[in-house]
């Protein structure tokens, strides 16, 4: 299944709390974490407008997701990066604007349905949430895709699938990028004992993709 099959053959709905009692419960049969969000916690998010959650449905039969999806805005810190992905990142906008962020969509949560699971519909969401923040009718300027990926195989491939790139290539950097160490002390413990991270960020240049 592809980005047309979606389009042709589900609708797409603001997933409210009377979608969510319609539909059958979501299970996405891998992450239990993810199957209670969707059911849940992303209504929380959708009142303390953290992020808005989207789920396609089968326009035969309305009870069915088909797949769900989170999306809040974000941005990546220009000056926090490395000299050498700060240098790429400045090539690939042309240096139009030498801005200390540059804004991007933060694709919080996604997931398909374990009935759907194996044909596509993943790629083609993420397909969709690209040409949603390309259209001339949206309300905001959204240069980048933005994932914080877990850091497992399987889910990495699926992003590098979909031309997102990881915005540092070592972790320790990405570590002392999104936690600030409070001295050098800890910024030197912290480089010679490195973490395994949980997640992983990625971007996706939404003028190039």
């Amino acid at each position: 299944m592809d980005y047309s099959w979606l389009l042709t053959n589900c609708n797409l709905s603001l997933l409210t709390r009377e979608v969510i009692e319609s539909c059958h419960p979501f299970t996405c049969g891998t992450d239990g974490d993810m199957d209670e969000f969707f059911r849940q916690d992303a209504l929380d998010y959708t009142h303390f407008l953290m992020g808005k959650s989207y789920c396609f449905r089968l326009k035969d039969d309305l009870t069915t997701i088909v797949a769900c999806f989170t999306v809040s805005n974000d941005s990546i810190r220009i000056y926090d990066l490395p000299s050498s992905r700060r240098n790429a990142m400045w090539k690939i906008t042309n240096r139009e604007k030498m801005l200390t962020r540059y804004p991007g969509v933060l694709i919080g949560r996604l997931a398909v349905t374990e009935e759907f699971g194996g044909k596509g519909i993943g790629s083609a969401v993420l397909r969709f949430i690209k040409m949603w923040f390309l259209d001339e009718d949206n309300k905001t300027g959204c240069r980048f895709a933005i994932v914080d990926a877990k850091n497992e195989p399987e889910v990495l491939r699926f992003y590098e699938k979909n031309n997102f790139v990881f915005l540092f290539p070592h972790e320790i950097d990405e570590d002392l990028y999104t936690k600030p160490p409070k001295d050098d002390a800890e910024r030197t413990e912290r480089i010679e004992h490195p973490r395994k991270l949980r997640t992983r960020l990625m971007f996706c240049d939404l003028l190039e993709d």
